[in-house]
């Protein structure tokens, strides 16, 4: 029979006592916190007005340069800016001499062309689209052309066209003409079914607009109703199979450069509804569209809170995100989404 002494009894429950006490230490390495990765499931690309292009992560808010149009320069007209399934069509208003320029952006393959249009003589010399829609059921595009694009006025015509995705042939409507009812200026437009919902103003300013309904069929001008608010709609979505718009109206005297709110616009009961559980924020740019992202579900825009930031809206459950946009330095406020990328 083994026999131990008092000391070895001693020492061996010493040892059995600190091998239990460096198990049980914690291990620094296990309490360092795991770094979280953020994986984007869209990456949305946003146009600067000189032609640069973005991404921006849908979760991580990270932008990164990607690429350019070739020969799109100084003046992206954002409102007419439009995306079939195909292509995406970018019009610019060139100066010095007159140039109206299109630019047609295939979706796939990310190639792009430039095609220089002709407008019908009754536009004068320098006239311009305010805005392009693409309109699914008769395949063109459809567009408002100013007559004096660099300089609005009161006694010129503001008047809609088709233009054919083939031939570029533009093709006036007859008798709807936004300056019979003294519109000058377009912000921003949005087409459902054979009808254009547009933002305009009989003026320059943006906190002016009324919002119209241009029935391309029936030949008529409709000033809708936004009695709720001060100021009018601009930054318009068209809510997929709905009768409803989301549109962000300017605040007036509230201290903050740009501040607006977003709204829900029943186009059937000429309701407004406040998203009021978005906090402060403010537009980059007022004249332009608010993108949709079908596969998502959301509405996207570009906004201002603390810096840049991503308006996330789902418009399917009424709930709404805001992600920081990291390293916006090279986005400027003339930017705006125009596709999405599904990673």
């Amino acid at each position: 029979m083994l026999k131990f002494s008092r000391f070895h009894l001693l020492l061996i429950l010493s040892l059995i006592l600190v091998s239990c006490s460096k198990d049980s230490e914690p291990n620094d390495e296990k309490l360092q916190p795991e770094e979280q990765v953020i994986e984007d499931k869209f990456q949305y690309i946003a146009l600067r007005n000189d032609g640069k292009l973005f991404t921006i992560g849908d979760q991580s808010g990270v932008v990164e340069p990607a690429g350019s149009i070739p020969n799109l320069e100084f003046n992206t007209i954002f409102n007419a800016v439009t995306s079939s399934s195909e292509n995406t069509y970018i019009y610019e208003s060139w100066f010095d001499p007159p140039q109206p320029r299109l630019f047609i952006r295939n979706r796939r393959t990310e190639n792009s062309e430039m095609v220089r249009l002709e407008f019908p003589e009754e536009f004068g010399n320098i006239p311009g689209f305010m805005s392009l829609d693409w309109d699914e059921t008769q395949n063109s595009l459809i567009g408002i052309i100013r007559h004096e694009f660099d300089s609005p006025s009161t006694d010129k015509p503001v008047k809609i066209a088709r233009i054919d995705p083939d031939t570029y042939e533009i093709q006036v409507l007859e008798n709807l003409d936004l300056n019979t009812l003294g519109y000058q200026n377009v912000f921003s437009s949005q087409l459902i079914d054979q009808k254009i919902y547009v933002s305009a103003s009989k003026n320059s300013r943006i906190s002016d607009a009324d919002l119209l309904e241009v029935d391309l069929s029936n030949k008529t001008i409709k000033v809708l109703s936004q009695d709720s608010i001060e100021t009018g709609l601009v930054n318009l979505a068209a809510i997929p199979n709905t009768n409803k718009l989301l549109g962000f109206a300017p605040q007036l005297n509230t201290g903050y450069a740009g501040a607006v709110k977003p709204y829900i616009y029943d186009i059937t009961t000429e309701e407004l509804i406040l998203i009021d559980a978005v906090p402060r924020i403010s537009g980059l740019h007022f004249a332009n569209k608010t993108f949709v992202n079908d596969d998502s579900k959301e509405l996207i825009a570009l906004i201002a809170r603390e810096g840049h930031g991503l308006f996330k809206y789902d418009y399917q459950t009424g709930e709404f995100e805001i992600i920081p946009v990291k390293n916006p330095e090279d986005l400027s406020s003339m930017v705006a989404i125009i596709d999405v990328i599904k990673l």
